[in-house]
């Protein structure tokens, strides 16, 4: 695994570099969207959703680029022992005025469901102490070890 370091000026400039890359998908007529990515080492996905001006729903598909640059995030923003998140949400106006949201602790809404042993190698990379370890990831890892040959 790759070390990367980002000060919070960095992360967030990372975080605007994702914006402008959603937002070069974004249709005609936008005003909000929201970015939801969900990550372990071995396997990611995103969801990408615009609203329109009148209210209606749009569905979108973020560049190669954004996938890079959030998976780039997720490493950064690794803390020993607490461990790094799992999903991160960004949602944004018309204007640009954005928010995001990083979930450590809530289990990822990966459909369909990732197997236990992707939890099993993702807090190898990125350790957790036991007190910063959820009961459903402690569930998911149990699980992994039975199933491990």
């Amino acid at each position: 695994m790759t070390t990367f370091e980002m000060t919070p000026d960095e992360q967030s400039q990372c975080v605007q570099g994702v914006l402008q890359g959603l937002i070069s998908r974004a249709p005609e007529g936008w005003s909000e969207l929201r970015y939801a990515y969900r990550s372990t080492v071995g396997f990611s996905s995103s969801d990408l959703e615009f609203t329109m001006c009148d209210g209606s729903k749009e569905g979108g598909t973020a560049p190669v680029a954004v996938f890079d640059a959030m998976d780039d995030l997720r490493h950064a923003m690794h803390e020993p022992g607490k461990g790094t998140w799992f999903t991160a949400v960004i949602t944004a106006d018309g204007s640009l005025r954005y928010r995001t949201t990083f979930e450590y602790d809530s289990e990822p809404d990966f459909v369909p469901q990732i197997n236990a042993g992707s939890y099993l190698d993702d807090i190898r990379h990125f350790p957790r102490t036991e007190e910063n370890i959820p009961d459903w990831l402690k569930r998911r890892l149990e699980e992994a070890r039975h199933e491990a040959p």
